[in-house]
C-alpha cells in the first residue's frame, strides 16, 4: 500500500519488482513479513474510486513467485478488474466509506456504513473484521482488538 500511496500504479505488484530498495529493508520486511512468516508476496491492486484502492494479496511462506506465475497473474488482470466492477456496481449508493485517517496510525474520522444486505452470509464476527477494516484500521491493531492474530486478519 505505502508503494500504491507514493506512485498509484494500478495492477500486479510483485514485492520483488518495487524500486526502492529503502522499502524492501524497511519495517514491513523486517518486521510484519518475518512475523507472519511470509517470504514472498503479490499484490493485486485496483481503482476502488477517489483516494482508495482494493489490494488483494497473494502470500508464499516458504517460496517465491515464479516470473511465469506473476506473468499468468499479470494476463489474468482483466478478471480481477471485471469481478471489482461488478462489486461496486452491487454495493450500490448507499455504500459509503470514512474519511481518510488525519495521519499514519490514526484513527478514522468516521465508521462506514454497509447496508444489511451487502454480504449477508458474513457472521457477526467476521462483519465486524470487515467493519474495522474498511474504517482504515491497520491490520495489526485489528488483530490485536479482536484477540486474533495478524496472519487471520490478512486471510
Amino acid at each position: 500500500y505505502a508503494s500504491w500511496r507514493r506512485e498509484r500504479r494500478l495492477g500486479i505488484m510483485p514485492l520483488k519488482r518495487l524500486a526502492d530498495d529503502e522499502a524492501k529493508r524497511g519495517q514491513y520486511i523486517a518486521g510484519f513479513l518475518a512475523q507472519s512468516e511470509i517470504c514472498d508476496e503479490v499484490g493485486i491492486m485496483l481503482a476502488d474510486g477517489g483516494d482508495w484502492c482494493l489490494g488483494i494479496f497473494l502470500d508464499r511462506s516458504t517460496t517465491s513467485f515464479k516470473d511465469s506465475e506473476i506473468a499468468l497473474l499479470d494476463e489474468r488482470l482483466p478478471v480481477f478488474e471485471a469481478l471489482h466492477a461488478l462489486d461496486i456496481k452491487a454495493r450500490g449508493t448507499k455504500f459509503s466509506r470514512t474519511s481518510a485517517p488525519t495521519g499514519p496510525g490514526a484513527s478514522p474520522r468516521q465508521e462506514p456504513t454497509i447496508p444489511a444486505s451487502l454480504w449477508p452470509e458474513l457472521s457477526l464476527r467476521e462483519r465486524e473484521l470487515v467493519q474495522l477494516i474498511l474504517a482504515g484500521h491497520p491490520t495489526a491493531n485489528i488483530a490485536e482488538r479482536l484477540g486474533i492474530t495478524v496472519g487471520t486478519v490478512k486471510n
